[in-house]
């Protein structure tokens, strides 16, 4: 009866617009036992510190990791799924498997998560990412309390901050932004002999090709560490700017970022650019400065441990 009173409760949250690519505001209000958290969707109470936790998303696992949390169960990208797995059985994780030491259970993927395995778990947290909608926040929260950390694609550090009052981890989560702060600065200090104007583009093949601003997780950082993003001036959608093959010879970057999106392979969307005359005929490209790197880590998981691989691969594929 309990268990019913709380799915209709949790069902009857009021919803509140907010916009992405701003800060919505957040609130946790906590009593001796319970924390109540206003987001997007609605409001979730949560009671007690959650012990079995389900990522629906792979920057919900990057925060929880980041945190040293591992979760019971996890639902993968569907374009980063390693093998087949089944449902109810265990998932190897892109990116972020040397930082688990338990073993999540396959629940589906971010674009499909099964109820029924997530149900089979007995989750008390299920967490989903800036992507979720609010159709799958309702569903699950039939299930168990459901946190959508979505304040921004961009920046983490206010997710990470909500996660750690949600677990207690608060000066966990302090030291995870302290030492992201270090990181960046050190780093700048490396790429300031390299960081020029750069490139950033998003390709999944030659009639889809974006170049992405500094309103995305990926051009945000390419910033803080010193570079100057190179923009057509042309409308910006959800951060990027579509543009044709023939826009870009007439932007002047020194280094190129190709992001192989969707479902094409860092290695099918270099060898797209070794075939097509137009961009082996780049000045950058014959200078040896495009470097072909996965959309997944650059700009799909977009949590604290990816910014973490993102700038060692940066500074490994520039030699500094």
């Amino acid at each position: 009866m309990y268990k019913f009173f709380l799915s209709i409760l949790l069902l009857c949250c009021f919803t509140s617009a907010c916009d992405r690519t701003s800060t919505p505001l957040v609130h946790t209000t906590k009593t001796s036992v319970c924390q109540d958290i206003q987001h997007e969707f609605g409001q979730t109470q949560i009671c007690e510190t959650p012990q079995r936790i389900i990522a629906l998303d792979p920057r919900s696992l990057d925060l929880l990791l980041s945190l040293a949390i591992q979760p019971v169960g996890y639902a993968e990208d569907a374009r980063a799924l390693i093998g087949t797995p089944q449902f109810g059985t265990m998932v190897d994780v892109k990116y972020l498997g040397d930082r688990i030491t338990s073993h999540p259970i396959h629940v589906g993927t971010q674009q499909s998560p099964s109820q029924e395995t997530v149900l089979r778990l007995k989750p008390d947290l299920i967490l989903v990412g800036y992507s979720g909608e609010q159709a799958l926040y309702r569903n699950f929260s039939q299930i168990a309390p459901t946190l959508p950390l979505a304040q921004s694609n961009r920046h983490w550090q206010d997710d990470l901050l909500t996660l750690s009052q949600v677990m207690n981890r608060e000066q966990q989560a302090q030291q995870v932004i302290q030492d992201h702060n270090q990181r960046i600065a050190n780093a700048r200090v490396k790429l300031k002999t390299v960081a020029t104007k750069i490139l950033l583009l998003s390709i999944s093949g030659l009639d889809s090709i974006e170049v992405f601003t500094e309103q995305t997780f990926a051009g945000n950082l390419l910033e803080d560490l010193g570079f100057e993003l190179v923009l057509p001036t042309l409308p910006v959608r959800y951060g990027a700017i579509p543009i044709s093959l023939e826009i870009l010879p007439q932007l002047d970057a020194e280094i190129i970022i190709v992001m192989a999106s969707a479902d094409s392979t860092v290695s099918q969307i270099q060898k797209l650019w070794e075939q097509t005359p137009v961009l082996r005929s780049l000045p950058v490209y014959q200078a040896n400065q495009v470097y072909f790197v996965d959309y997944h880590l650059w700009s799909r998981i977009t949590g604290p441990i990816a910014t973490e691989l993102l700038v060692e691969q940066l500074q490994q594929l520039l030699d500094v």
